[in-house]
C-alpha cells in the first residue's frame, strides 16, 4: 500500500472517530491533531512526488529548473557552482538494439551509479532522455572534473545487468558570479558538446 493510501485511510477513519466522539472535548482535540499531522504528511508526499522522476527515482527537471535558478540567486560573492550535464553515448543505438525495456533498465542503473559517485552537497536530476544533470555548490572547475571523472569511470566499470556496455560523456560549467540558469545550462552544454565529439570524455569550461 502507497503512503498516500494509507494516510488517505487513516483520514477517513479520524473523521469518523470525530463524529462518534464529539462529545468528549479531549478525544476530540487528540482526533484534530492527528488529523493535522496526516494532513501534512499527505501534503508532504504529494509535493516530494511531483519532484521525483518514476524511472529513476532522481529529482526531475522541474525541480532542477527551480533549484538551479535558487541556488544562483544566492551564490555569493568569490563562490563557486558548478553544473554537470552527463550524457549516455549512443543511447540511441542502445533504444534500437536492445529495446527501451533495456534502455530504461540502463538509465535506471545509471541513476544508481550518480547517487553513488557524488558528494551529499550535490544533487542528481533526471534532467531528459539519457541526459542527467547535477548541481555541485561550492565546486571550481578540477573540484567538479574530479567528481566526472569518478563518473565516467565507475560507468566503464559498472557490469549492468542488460548487459550492454555504456559509457557517459560528461559536460562541466563552473561559475563564480550571479548569472542566468539559462547561461550556465548553455555553457554547459556547449562543454558537452565538445565532449561527446570524442565521446567518453569529461570537458569543463568557466564562465
Amino acid at each position: 500500500m502507497k503512503i498516500i493510501d494509507f494516510c488517505v485511510i487513516i483520514l477517513l477513519f479520524l473523521i469518523t472517530l470525530i463524529t462518534y466522539y464529539a462529545a468528549n472535548s479531549i478525544v476530540f482535540i487528540l482526533i484534530q491533531i492527528f488529523i493535522c499531522i496526516t494532513i501534512c504528511i499527505y501534503t508532504y508526499v504529494l509535493k516530494n512526488n511531483a519532484r521525483i522522476d518514476k524511472l529513476t527515482s532522481l529529482y526531475n527537471r522541474k525541480y532542477f529548473d527551480y533549484i538551479l535558478s535558487d541556488k544562483l540567486k544566492r551564490l555569493r560573492s568569490r563562490a563557486n557552482l558548478a553544473l554537470l550535464i552527463c550524457d549516455i553515448d549512443n543511447f540511441k543505438l542502445i533504444n534500437d538494439t536492445y529495446g527501451h525495456v533495456t534502455g530504461d533498465a540502463v538509465l535506471a542503473e545509471l541513476a544508481d551509479i550518480l547517487k553513488a559517485n557524488i558528494r551529499k552537497s550535490d544533487t542528481a536530476y533526471r534532467y531528459g532522455g539519457e541526459e542527467f544533470a547535477i548541481i555541485m555548490p561550492n565546486t571550481n572547475c578540477n573540484e567538479a572534473e574530479v567528481v566526472a571523472m569518478r563518473i565516467k569511470k565507475a560507468v566503464e566499470k559498472h557490469y549492468f545487468k542488460t548487459n550492454v556496455t555504456v559509457t557517459v560523456s560528461v559536460g562541466v560549467a563552473v561559475t563564480d558570479y550571479k548569472i542566468s540558469a539559462v547561461d550556465i545550462v548553455i555553457k554547459a552544454d556547449k562543454a558537452l558538446y565538445i565532449a561527446k565529439k570524442q565521446k567518453n570524455t569529461v570537458v569543463c569550461l568557466q564562465m
